[in-house]
């Protein structure tokens, strides 16, 4: 299974939320998760998004998983196991229970459904989740794998 994710907050520390989107090897939507968090920084807010990914894929039984995220400093936090604080404890037990977990990042121009999602997650109050098993409504296009996408600029 593969996962993007994205931490989205309203200002840096703001009202702030996170949003996960499982697909499978075809690109075929098996889930969308997202959750508000109250007030937070943008970082906290993609660390808690890669948490709640890894927790939801172990209660679905997805013990194999590719997660992607567009911040290139959370990937490489959970990478190396320098997990910020506020997620620490939740990385520690569920990371052991994943057979398989890979955690890479990506330009945001190519992680736009989690963007969607994570804007979403934090219209919810703290604390508060919503899943859907398949692709939510609020998702206007999917990424595709076959599509080449540019990014213009430094």
């Amino acid at each position: 299974m593969k996962a993007n994710t994205d931490g989205s907050s309203r200002g840096n520390h703001g009202l702030a939320g996170w949003g996960v989107i499982f697909r499978d090897n075809n690109g075929v939507v098996h889930g969308t998760l997202i959750g508000g968090l109250g007030v937070c920084t943008c970082y906290v807010a993609e660390c808690k998004a890669i948490v709640e990914c890894i927790t939801k894929a172990i209660e679905l039984g997805w013990t194999r998983l590719w997660i992607q995220t567009d911040s290139s400093s959370a990937a490489a936090a959970f990478n190396t196991n320098k997990v910020h604080w506020q997620c620490k404890a939740a990385w520690e037990q569920a990371r052991h229970k994943m057979e398989w977990l890979l955690t890479s990042s990506t330009w945001r121009e190519t992680n736009f459904s989690a963007d969607s999602c994570a804007r979403k997650g934090a219209s919810l109050p703290k604390g508060v989740k919503q899943w859907w098993n398949s692709r939510a409504d609020f998702i206007l296009r999917i990424e595709d794998p076959n599509t080449t996408y540019f990014r213009f600029g430094s």
